[in-house]
């Protein structure tokens, strides 16, 4: 039986639900929630069933706004109906979808920096057009800046961690579902505006991605200077299209002895590289890191005793302790402590850090390094 776009969505989003510790009946309740958003909302309004759409928007990385728009529409029903038992219903919806929201947003964060959107062109009359892909400037700066919204770091005696994925996760709730709170509390923009952090956290992102470094056989690149970049999959050889000449120059990596030609057979291949090791550099800053540091006390202090249980590739359960901060764990510190979070706690940092970003930004050099001499240097 060929398994639907439905079954694969809603399959994803039980076990995940799962591994945040929930139980299987409230799994298929949520499950169920979201079939009925889809039949009573969606169905009608696009004529189109959501998870067919929900396979375009997450590869082009767009699927929050794609469901975030019914979130506003079932939660107007809500409010113009006077029936207490609809109400609550439809109130039920909203927060189903907020969750399922939640679970595409990091199925997205986690898969799309994987997907080649790419395009075939040819550098000479003898090569074959299948053996070349194109990923032009736009699609660069996407991939690129996924894989920083999703680096999580520590400093190396975990004083201060970089939560860069609850951060994002909770700069886009702020925007979302906190707006009006921001407001009362008084934190907003510098111009006495609404304050949006999502917004800013991605122009952010971009101004990082902007200045990430290319070596060349013309000299260096800026991401911002280059049209795109071009791999021969068969060699492995790599070369970037300059904005101002268009001209194809071959690309280059530093290793043990000094830059040699870029060896690369996809874009997973090619990694950003720190100048200075993210951990060295939390180290350094960390006197002025002040806010992130609170941010980092409340993350231990939440998480603490906690323990969550997960799946395997065989479908075996382990038990997690969030507490343990190993690598890797903080992906899952990231799902407990946003769905736990002290919103009266958290939204004033949340403007305060900020600056604190502008500092680690400014800081961070980074250089595109083919996988193989990355892992040799580190």
């Amino acid at each position: 039986m060929t398994e639907t776009n439905t079954d694969k969505f809603l399959e994803g989003f039980r076990q995940w639900w799962l591994n945040k510790g929930h139980s299987r009946r409230s799994a298929d309740s949520y499950c169920s929630g979201i079939r009925r958003v889809n039949r009573e909302f969606f169905l009608p309004i696009v004529n189109k069933d959501l998870f067919d759409g929900l396979v375009d928007a997450v590869a082009k990385g767009c699927a929050e706004n794609f469901l975030t728009a019914l979130v506003g529409t079932i939660g107007e029903k809500s409010r113009n109906t006077t029936d207490p038992t609809e109400k609550k219903r439809l109130q039920d919806n909203v927060s189903h979808l907020k969750k399922f929201i939640e679970y595409v947003v990091a199925l997205q964060d986690d898969t799309v920096a994987a997907i080649d959107h790419s395009e075939t062109e040819q550098l000479d009359d003898s090569a074959l057009d299948s053996d070349f892909e194109f990923f032009d400037h736009d699609t660069l700066a996407g991939i690129f800046s996924l894989r920083i919204k999703t680096q999580d770091r520590m400093s190396a005696g975990k004083n201060v961690f970089f939560p860069i994925r609850i951060l994002g996760s909770l700069f886009s709730t702020a925007d979302r579902y906190h707006l009006d709170m921001f407001v009362r509390k008084g934190i907003l923009a510098s111009d006495g505006n609404p304050l949006y952090l999502k917004r800013w956290y991605d122009s952010w992102v971009k101004s990082i991605v902007g200045r990430v470094v290319f070596h060349t056989t013309k000299g260096d690149y800026r991401l911002s200077e280059i049209e795109g970049l071009r791999i021969m999959r068969s060699t492995g050889s790599v070369w970037i299209v300059d904005k101002e000449h268009s001209r194809t120059i071959p690309l280059l990596s530093e290793g043990e002895d000094g830059l040699q030609p870029m060896k690369a057979k996809s874009l997973k291949q090619i990694h950003l590289d720190h100048t200075e090791r993210m951990e060295d550099l939390l180290i350094r800053l960390e006197p002025v890191l002040t806010v992130m540091r609170q941010i980092t006390d409340n993350i231990k202090a939440s998480v603490k005793g906690q323990t969550v249980t997960v799946k395997d590739k065989r479908r075996n359960e382990h038990k997690i302790e969030l507490d343990s901060f190993r690598p890797g764990t903080l992906t899952l510190v990231s799902g407990w402590y946003c769905d736990n979070v002290d919103w009266d706690f958290i939204a004033p940092l949340l403007s305060l850090v900020r600056v604190e970003l502008d500092y680690i930004a400014a800081a961070t050099r980074l250089t595109a390094m083919s996988s193989t001499d990355n892992l040799k240097k580190h």
